[in-house]
C-alpha cells in the first residue's frame, strides 16, 4: 500500500495504489474575495481512508457558516491518470442543493458553486466562481 507524504492538511493516510495523487488539492484554502456574498469563503480538503473529503465554510448566518464535511469525487487531467487535479462535492441543505467543483492550477484552487432551490422559496438559484489560495501556516 502506498502512502502519501504529510501535507498541511494533517498526517498521511493510506492511499490505495490505484488512487491518483491528491496532494496538490489537500489543505486549507481561503477565498481571495472575503467580501463575497455567494459561494464558499474557506475550504478544508483532506484525505481519509475512504477518500477525499471537503469541509466548506460559506456565507450565511453566522458567518462563516460551516457547511459540514462531505465526500468528494476526484478527477484526473487527461493523460495524467496518476495525479488528481480537480474534485466535486455536493452539499444538501434541505430545500437548497449546492454543487462545489474545483480544480488546481499554478498553486490556486479555482472553484465554482451552483446552488439550486428545490422548492418555491424566496431564494434564487445562483452560480459563483471563486479563487482560493492556501491559508498561511501559523507558527
Amino acid at each position: 500500500m502506498t502512502t502519501r507524504s504529510a501535507s498541511p492538511a494533517g498526517p498521511a493516510a493510506p492511499r490505495p495504489p490505484d488512487a491518483p495523487d491528491v496532494s496538490a488539492l489537500l489543505g486549507d484554502w481561503v477565498n481571495t474575495d472575503q467580501g463575497s456574498s455567494k459561494g464558499a469563503l474557506r475550504l478544508n480538503v483532506t484525505w481519509h481512508e475512504k477518500g477525499l473529503f471537503v469541509r466548506a465554510f460559506g456565507t450565511g448566518s453566522p458567518q462563516p457558516r460551516d457547511w459540514g464535511e462531505v465526500s468528494a469525487v476526484v478527477y484526473t487531467a487527461p493523460g495524467t491518470p496518476s495525479v488528481a487535479w480537480s474534485f466535486s462535492a455536493i452539499y444538501n441543505f434541505g430545500a437548497l442543493r449546492t454543487v462545489l467543483c474545483a480544480y488546481h492550477k499554478a498553486g490556486i484552487l479555482v472553484a465554482t458553486t451552483s446552488s439550486i432551490f428545490s422548492d418555491d422559496s424566496e431564494g434564487a438559484d445562483h452560480w459563483a466562481r471563486s479563487f482560493f489560495h492556501r491559508a498561511e501556516e501559523r507558527a
